[in-house]
C-alpha cells in the first residue's frame, strides 16, 4: 500500500537538493483564471485537484482581490491580541451560514494551527490529554499535529497522547465491500479503542466528515451518530475538521451537515478565503466558547486571523453565498458522479467504487489486466488514468494509497467540462 505524508512534493524553493524536481518553463506557475493554470512556457492545465482542494470560487476573481485590497489600504495588520473589526465582522459572517449551536471563533494562519488550537482547547475544558482519529486521515504537518495521522515523520516527534482507530475504508474489504458494515465495524473499533485506553482520558475524537485521504470516503450517518453517542456518553469533545470539507466543497456550507455530524467545534481553513490569502480558523459551540472566554486560550500566532485574510474570507463568503456557489457545487458534484457511475458501469473489472458528496468524489480503480494486455495493480490503473488526464490538459490527484483518484475542481466546473473529462476517462479505461 502506497502511502505519504503529506500526500504532496513539496519542493525546495530556494536551493538544489539531490532528488528535487528543478524549476523549469515547463513547471513554473505564472498566471491562473478561473480553473485553469498557465506555465511559463505558455502551457496550461485544467485544474481538477482545486490546488490541493482549496480552490473553490475560481482564479483571478476581481471582487476578492479588491476587498483585500481595501483593508490593506486601511488596516493591514494589527495584533492577533486585540480587537479589530474586520476580525468581528467575519464572526458575524460565519454565524449566518454555520449551524447555531457554533458561534465562537479563534482566528489562525491555516489548518494545522487550528487543528493545535482546538486540540488546546479540549484540553483546557476537559482536563484531559488523549485525543482519538480515524487512522488514515489527514489533520496537518506540524510536528504535533502530523502525530493525529501517522506515519511520523522520519524527523518528527511521537507523542503517545495521540492513539487512532480504523476508519471504514480500513474496514471496507473485510466487511465485503459494504460501507454500512465497514462503518458499523469502524464504530465497534472506536468503541473499544477508547476503552482499552479509559475514555475517561480522551479531551477529544478528531474526525474528517469526507476523509479525502482514503478517496473520499464519507461517514456514514449512523458513524456520526455513533461517534457523537460515544463523546457524549464519555464527556470527549467531537472536532469536525473541515479544512477540506468546509465552505462548500460537500454541496452544504459544511461536510459535517452532509453527512449527520453535530460537532462541538469545527476547523477550517482552505475553502474558508477560496486560497486568495492564508487563514484557518476554530469555532467553538457556545458553551465552550463561553468556558474558553473565563479560562483564556493561550494559542495565537503572530500573523493569526491576519486582517486581509479575513477581508479575503468575508468575500468569499459573499461570493459564495450571492451566486449560489454552494448549491452549484452540489449540483455539479451530482453531474460529475452520474458520469463516473456510468463509467463504472461501461468498464466492468475496472472500477470498483464510485463515492464522495458535492465536488469532493473518488474514484476507486479496481485491478486486472489492460485492454492492450499486461497486469495492473489498483494503482497502476489509476496512474495511468491520471496520466492519460495529464496529457489531455487535466490535474487530477490520486488518494494516499495511489488506487483512488480524486475529483475537487472549482465550484464554477461547467458541464462542457465534466463532460469532456469523462470522455476522457472513458478512453483510458478502454486501454487501461
Amino acid at each position: 500500500m502506497r502511502r505519504s505524508r503529506p500526500p504532496f512534493h513539496l519542493p525546495l524553493w530556494y536551493t538544489a537538493a539531490a532528488g528535487t524536481r528543478e524549476a523549469t518553463a515547463a513547471n513554473t506557475a505564472v498566471r491562473a483564471r478561473g480553473m485553469t493554470i498557465t506555465f511559463a512556457d505558455g502551457t496550461s492545465i485544467e485544474d481538477w485537484c482545486g490546488q490541493y482542494y482549496v480552490n473553490n470560487l475560481g482564479y483571478g476573481r476581481a471582487d476578492v482581490v479588491r476587498a483585500m485590497t481595501r483593508q490593506s489600504l486601511r488596516l493591514s495588520w494589527v495584533s492577533p491580541s486585540l480587537f479589530a473589526d474586520v476580525r468581528l465582522a467575519l464572526t458575524r459572517d460565519l454565524r449566518r451560514v454555520l449551524p447555531r449551536h457554533l458561534t465562537t471563533p479563534q482566528y489562525n494562519t491555516g489548518g494545522s494551527d487550528a487543528c493545535e488550537s482546538a486540540l488546546r482547547a479540549a484540553r483546557i475544558v476537559t482536563g484531559r490529554t488523549l485525543v482519538l482519529t480515524l487512522a488514515r486521515a489527514y489533520h496537518g504537518d506540524t510536528m504535533t499535529v502530523e502525530n493525529l495521522c501517522p506515519p511520523i515523520t522520519p524527523y518528527g516527534d511521537r507523542r503517545p497522547w495521540a492513539t487512532q482507530t480504523p476508519g471504514p475504508r480500513d474496514l471496507w474489504e473485510k466487511a465485503g465491500r459494504d460501507w454500512a458494515r465497514a462503518s458499523d465495524l469502524a464504530l465497534e473499533r472506536a468503541e473499544a479503542t477508547l476503552r482499552r485506553h479509559g475514555p475517561k482520558r480522551f479531551a477529544a475524537v478528531v474526525v474528517e466528515p469526507v476523509m479525502w485521504t482514503t478517496g473520499a470516503v464519507p461517514l456514514r450517518p449512523r458513524l456520526a451518530r455513533g461517534l457523537r453517542a460515544l463523546c457524549d456518553r464519555h464527556g470527549i469533545k467531537l472536532v469536525a475538521d473541515e479544512v477540506v470539507t468546509g465552505f462548500g466543497r460537500t454541496g452544504r456550507w459544511l461536510g459535517s451537515e452532509s453527512v449527520g455530524l453535530v460537532p462541538d467545534a469545527i476547523v477550517c481553513a482552505k475553502g474558508l478565503t477560496g486560497g486568495y490569502a492564508p487563514l484557518g480558523a476554530v469555532v467553538f459551540e457556545r458553551a465552550w466558547g463561553d468556558h474558553l472566554r473565563r479560562h483564556g486560550l493561550n494559542h495565537g500566532l503572530t500573523f493569526g486571523g491576519h486582517p486581509i485574510g479575513c477581508a479575503a474570507a468575508r468575500a468569499t463568503l459573499r461570493v459564495l453565498t450571492r451566486e449560489r456557489l454552494v448549491a452549484r457545487a452540489a449540483a455539479m458534484g451530482r453531474r460529475l458522479r452520474s458520469g463516473l457511475e456510468a463509467l463504472a458501469r461501461l468498464h466492468p473489472g475496472r472500477i470498483a467504487d464510485v463515492r464522495g458528496a458535492g465536488l469532493l468524489l473518488g474514484l476507486q480503480l479496481e485491478p486486472g489486466r489492460g485492454a492492450r494486455g499486461g497486469s495492473l495493480d489498483a494503482a497502476g490503473r489509476a496512474d495511468a488514468l491520471i496520466a492519460a488526464a495529464r496529457r489531455a490538459g487535466m490535474h487530477l490527484l490520486s488518494a494516499d494509497d495511489g488506487a483512488a483518484i480524486l475529483f475537487t475542481p472549482p465550484f464554477i466546473v461547467t458541464t462542457r467540462r465534466i463532460d469532456r473529462l469523462l470522455g476522457v476517462l472513458d478512453r483510458a479505461l478502454s486501454v487501461y
